[in-house]
């Protein structure tokens, strides 16, 4: 026989010989234990098990077979030298124990079990290697507990990924465990992990531009105190030097038993709010500067205006209000950027035009007139309207109107109103009230006029300074109200 087959044969003699003796260890006494017990020979083959271990497995195994499927499938890889070894086959070959092993075992219905191994090689008296005692901690229940609290944690963390909110937390201690993306852009920096603390800012500022110590900061306050901070504002500096003022929401957090395991703080950027405060305030400022403006100009209106009578005073004064309304309505349409000259012409005249369809012609380039400029522009344009109604070419109907505008940057704009058709005109000995509100109100703003009482009909004239027009159409939103 060659020597290999003399030493199979002597091995499997022996585990014969000692499988009585591992059978005789199992007894009735090892079915109360409240552990799956399972043992085998020196080849590997179940001598034994108690009632659990069967449960365990969903199925009893026949005496003398395998226990691999038994102890888990899973290789056991590089602690065995690279080799392709089941748990117990390392036990049986090396004599080391095994504890702590988690391993999947196949049970009978096909399920799987997840259980912690712990696998002892069994000796005799003499030192001779004779099987294996094992015993399984089944943790299937809390394996899966384990899994879905993973599961949670990491559909948080997505969660709090995906929030456009800067989100971080710190333990105890201060010390920063976790940020999102948000938090990154918030802070223009990227958080060291367990080493930075309070906060995931560079610096810190109050309100009013003192510095803030971090170990002070909203975060800091909330985990020292162990409540929540609610209504503070401070600053944040970015390592480029741009600062964000913010309010933070810093919130400890506790176990079941009270103590203090670390925090979660959520800043929100008070840009925008600051920003809309600001604009809030200049508008406010800049209403109040409107109303006085509209006041005064009501003012100068009562006192340029005479008449006969109560009825042609009160007509004088509404026909010049309802100019400055219109001329209100145009700027408010363009969020007080300016008003649009084509669309104040079209609007001054409207309230003559309907007696004079196809009479009146208004053409040139798209211009802003800038807000104090149109009040005084759509005033004008009133007074030679009315005129034009009473007394020039809008008083017949083969009268015709032209108004026609151009702008030179360096000259500003200029515009033409031309009557024509109407009955015959002469120069008036004196200048009237009109005349005299109209050179007024355009020489206010850079502006010059002029009157040519032409027999055709009135030939009037006006500049207007170049920085009182924006060529071109309005702006979304002004940086300033003009």
């Amino acid at each position: 026989m060659r020597t290999a087959d003399i030493e199979l044969a002597t091995k499997g003699a022996a585990a014969g010989a000692v499988r009585g003796t591992m059978t005789g260890l199992w007894d009735r006494r090892w079915n109360a234990l409240p552990v799956p017990m399972c043992a085998t020979d020196v080849m590997g083959h179940i001598v034994g098990f108690n009632r659990r271990a069967a449960d365990l497995w969903g199925r009893e195994p026949a005496l003398g077979e395998s226990a691999e499927p038994f102890l888990g499938r899973k290789l056991f890889g590089a602690r065995s030298g690279g080799r392709d070894e089941a748990p117990v086959d390392y036990v049986l070959r090396t004599g080391i124990s095994l504890h702590g092993k988690e391993s999947v075992i196949l049970r009978g219905d096909g399920s799987r079990a997840v259980c912690i191994l712990h696998i002892d090689a069994v000796e005799s008296d003499d030192g001779v290697r004779i099987g294996a005692i094992a015993c399984f901690v089944d943790v299937t229940e809390r394996k899966r507990a384990q899994d879905k609290l993973a599961e949670r944690e990491l559909w948080f963390r997505e969660l709090l990924e995906a929030l456009p909110t800067a989100i971080y937390t710190t333990d105890a201690d201060g010390r920063v465990t976790f940020y999102n993306q948000a938090a990154v852009d918030f802070a223009g920096r990227r958080p060291e992990l367990g080493k930075d603390e309070w906060c995931v800012t560079a610096k810190l500022f109050h309100p009013d531009g003192r510095p803030m110590p971090h170990d002070e900061c909203p975060m800091a306050v909330a985990l020292k105190t162990g409540k929540a901070v609610r209504g503070a504002q401070a600053i944040a500096e970015r390592p480029d030097g741009s600062r964000v003022p913010f309010q933070p929401y810093p919130t400890p957090l506790h176990d079941d038993e009270g103590n203090l395991l670390g925090a979660v703080n959520m800043l929100v950027d008070l840009s925008e709010r600051k920003a809309s405060e600001a604009r809030l305030e200049l508008m406010a400022s800049e209403v109040d500067h409107r109303a006085k403006n509209i006041l005064a100009v009501v003012q100068a209106v009562m006192r340029l205006t005479r008449g006969n009578d109560v009825g042609e005073f009160r007509s004088a004064v509404s026909g010049r209000i309802d100019a400055l309304a219109r001329a209100h309505g145009s700027l408010a349409n363009n969020r007080w950027s300016g008003a649009d000259l084509q669309q104040l012409i079209n609007e001054e005249l409207a309230a003559f035009a309907a007696a004079s369809a196809g009479r009146i012609v208004a053409r040139g380039p798209q211009l802003m007139l800038l807000p104090a400029a149109a009040q005084s522009v759509g005033m004008a344009l009133h007074e030679l309207g009315t005129n034009a109604t009473k007394y020039g070419a809008l008083s017949s109907a083969q009268g015709r109107l032209r108004v026609v505008w151009s702008f030179d940057a360096g000259d500003g704009l200029s515009l033409r109103w031309t009557e024509s058709g109407g009955p015959a005109v002469r120069a008036p000995e004196r200048r009237g009230i009109g005349s005299n509100l109209i050179e007024r109100m355009i020489r206010q703003h850079g502006g010059t006029t002029h009157f040519d009482w032409q027999p055709d009909g009135l030939v009037f004239a006006m500049t207007l300074a170049a920085d009182q027009v924006r060529a071109g159409g309005a702006e979304p939103i002004p940086a300033a109200l003009a």
